[in-house]
């Protein structure tokens, strides 16, 4: 009887021997193996992600810098501009033994015009020694050997450079090695009404202001932002605490500009670059990878730390269970299910919780970002899209970062536009409608299409920018869209549409073409609700004199839009056709006389009257091709003209909007109509752009602004109540008197009473 028990506890005893084993080779493979697996792939993945999105965002912060030191380039430009036709700013008037002085002045006045500018030096080709500045007049030796003695300033270079035909940026370094801060100078030509130069106008800038721009696109903790010149050199910088060693070696930097990372002997950088070819400036932005990911470093650390405790009390607990023989394998599977259950449920979290808690709060923390970036996408891809139309952007490149930071999604086969009118009966009908249709339109789809809504700020109709696979038709894509504009909306809108582009960089072609399109629906009065421009009707080529009604239609467009490029080509496409058609020298000079009188009527709407001598020029044309030469003259002169025009820039636009209604607002004419008007853009634009910034109503803002002027006025001046509501721009005095207490809870005298 005790031999078999014997053998029954020895087989137990192999048992649980072989059960052990094969416990720890199955704890091995099945938990900690492929934990650790994981917890490597997403570490990797974490970090992967995370570079990205730095590189983006430093990207994105460049851009940035570069937009905001172009629009201060700007300013100089209108600065510059002004004072060509300014009388006392000529070599006579500057050297004058009288007028001197009123040249200083000028120059003094326009001095303070530009956040930028340190001072400004006048340059003249016939007085080609000497600078007139807010100082008086000194010649060039003087202004190298005194002015800026610190500074390596080549005297042939800066000669040259005075005599330059087109704005240039010049560089300059310090004398002092060891100082980081360079020099820009700004010089921009100035030309005769004829286009001859003689001579320019050069800014000196203020580099702490420079680094005030550059040190605010970037947190100081992790990355620095850099300006270099067109040979490596550092001009600028964010901070000029812990410089790189090789920010000041402009040939090791050349290589690293064509890096993703670089090493120091203490700091991991990520690399991001932006250059501006036309002025021959690199901004650069160096991010410390290993601040950035401290965190998740710090997370890996953590996991690496409870895989070995894990590893060791997982050990532990298997020799135990072996030594003690007492435990079978389904106690111990039924051992590691209670743990996982506690450690899902209990409060008291152990490290692996704790580790499970960090790489939530990393993810919340992401999300939190990410939908932050979801709420300001719609306004910056609104812009960025509105841009691209008007033809803005030309680098393929810089394209595909704007659209993948906004967001944008695009087929590859094929583009075009679609202009959507958005104009109804009555003015409030037709912000209604271009409310509801902004909002519908911002991002639509269907089968094999994708577009993208901005609302264009001087017309009343939205831009839809459309992609397409292979297959598209753009007549059939439109329909699709009206037919949903109509399932939600009732009214099927008018619809321009232009021309198919390959590359991003030519959509400004479609968008022209399709405000042509649009603009032939509403002067022709045709009941077309979908007109393509390819489709525009004109007379026959037989007929003597025939006139392409598309292409003056593209011409006027692209004349409007200042775009020189799209004008020269149409207008080349309108010679050669009217040389191929006509066939008698009568039909081709009746021609030529419409093309003339078509740029000359676009000229004098966006110039002015004066326009009319550079048409009367013209007109004594003697062919058809020395008329060509003449209208590519013209074009250009207007396509400056609107160019220059700072209402064509958005945030200066804002503000001018903002500080007209600051300002005009008690005028008794002042209406929504009417600043539309003044600003040239269409009232609902204005209505809806009013309600974002301000969060009112046009009519609630402009109630506000008038109730605090007549309580100011009421507590600060003895002037009778109906006069200081009648000065806020109210006719009814009585009326507004009972509107005031039931906003104010008093009336206009009880208030100055108690206020006082």
């Amino acid at each position: 009887m005790k031999k078999p028990l014997f053998s029954i506890k020895n087989s137990r005893f192999e048992f649980k021997t072989k059960t052990f084993y094969r416990y720890v080779f199955s704890y091995l493979m099945v938990f900690l193996i492929p934990f650790s697996f994981v917890s490597f792939v997403w570490y990797q993945t974490s970090t992967s992600s995370i570079n990205e999105q730095i590189d983006l965002s430093a990207k994105n912060q460049l851009l940035q810098v570069r937009s905001t030191l172009l629009d201060n380039l700007g300013q100089f430009d209108l600065i510059t501009t002004q004072m060509r036709y300014n009388r006392l700013l000529t070599e006579k008037m500057a050297t004058h033994p009288f007028y001197s002085s009123e040249t200083i002045k000028e120059i003094q006045r326009y001095k303070l015009n530009g956040s930028l500018i340190e001072d400004v030096y006048l340059h003249f080709n016939e007085a080609p020694n000497q600078l007139f500045s807010s100082n008086g007049f000194l010649d060039i030796s003087t202004f190298i050997e005194r002015r800026y003695d610190n500074f390596l300033i080549d005297e042939k270079q800066l000669r040259e450079a005075l005599e330059t035909t087109a704005p240039m940026i010049q560089s300059v370094q310090q004398l002092d090695k060891e100082n980081t801060l360079g020099l820009m100078f700004y010089i921009v030509p100035l030309t005769s009404e004829d286009g001859v130069a003689y001579g320019s106008v050069m800014y000196t800038m203020k580099m702490s202001d420079i680094q005030r721009i550059l040190d605010t696109a970037i947190d100081e903790e992790t990355g620095k932002v850099f300006l270099l010149d067109n040979q490596n050199r550092l001009v600028a910088a964010s901070s000029e605490e812990d410089m790189p060693e090789f920010m000041h070696q402009p040939s090791k930097l050349k290589t690293i500009l064509t890096q993703e990372t670089v090493k120091n002997k203490r700091d991991k950088f990520r690399i991001a670059v932006v250059k501006d070819d036309d002025f021959g400036l690199t901004y650069l932005a160096l991010t410390n990878s290993n601040l950035a990911l401290s965190e998740v470093k710090s997370v890996q650390q953590g996991l690496l730390i409870v895989v070995l405790l894990l590893l060791a009390s997982g050990v532990a607990i298997v020799l135990f269970i072996g030594k003690r023989q007492y435990k079978p394998i389904h106690e111990l599977e039924k051992l590691m299910e209670e743990q996982v259950g506690r450690l899902a449920a209990n409060d008291d979290l152990d490290s692996l919780d704790k580790i499970g808690y960090q790489v939530a709060s990393f993810l919340q923390e992401n999300k939190e970002l990410h939908q932050e970036i979801r709420r300001q996408t719609p306004h910056a891809r609104e812009q960025v899209l509105r841009k691209l139309l008007m033809g803005r952007f030309k680098d393929s490149k810089e394209i595909t970062i704007l659209l993948q930071a906004v967001d944008v999604e695009l087929y590859e086969e094929g583009y075009f536009v679609m202009l959507v009118d958005t104009r109804m009966v009555t003015t409030e009908t037709s912000i209604q409608n271009q409310e509801f249709l902004m909002s519908f339109l911002d991002e639509i789809s269907g089968v094999g299409y994708q577009a993208y809504g901005s609302e264009m700020l001087s017309t009343q109709a939205i831009a839809l920018l459309v992609s397409f696979e292979k297959g598209g038709q753009p007549s059939r894509i439109a329909k699709e869209i009206v037919a949903k504009i109509v399932l939600e909306n009732v009214v099927a809108p008018a619809v321009g549409i232009g021309g198919i582009v390959h590359e991003l960089s030519m959509i400004n072609h479609s968008y022209i073409e399709g405000l042509a399109a649009l603009e032939y629906q509403t002067l022709s009065g045709t009941s077309n609700k979908i007109l393509l421009y390819k489709d525009i009707k004109y007379s026959k080529n037989n007929e003597p004199g025939a006139y392409p009604v598309d292409e003056q239609l593209k011409l006027r467009q692209s004349l409007q839009q200042g775009d020189l490029e799209i004008a020269t080509e149409t207008i080349n496409e309108m010679v050669e056709k009217g040389v191929r058609e006509q066939q008698t020298v009568a039909g081709l000079k009746l021609y030529s006389y419409y093309l003339l009188n078509s740029v000359s009527t676009i000229g004098i709407e966006i110039v002015g009257e004066k326009f009319y001598q550079e048409a009367e020029k013209v007109a004594d044309f003697s062919n058809i091709f020395e008329l060509q030469k003449g209208l590519l003259k013209m074009s250009q002169k207007i396509c400056q003209v609107v160019q220059q025009n700072p209402k064509n820039e958005e945030s200066q636009l804002q503000k001018d909007i903002f500080a007209y209604l600051n300002t005009h607002y008690a005028s008794r004419e002042f209406s929504l109509e009417s600043v539309a008007e003044e600003f040239e853009v269409s009232v609902s634009y204005l209505s809806r752009f009013i309600k974002k910034e301000s969060g009112m109503t046009f009519s609630k803002y402009i109630q506000d602004l008038r109730l605090e002027k007549i309580k100011n006025d009421l507590i600060e001046t003895d002037a009778p109540i109906k006069d200081i509501i009648a000065a806020a721009g109210y006719y009814d005095v009585s009326n507004y008197t009972r509107k005031f207490k039931s906003i104010v809870g008093m009336t206009p005298g009880q208030y100055r009473e108690k206020n006082r």
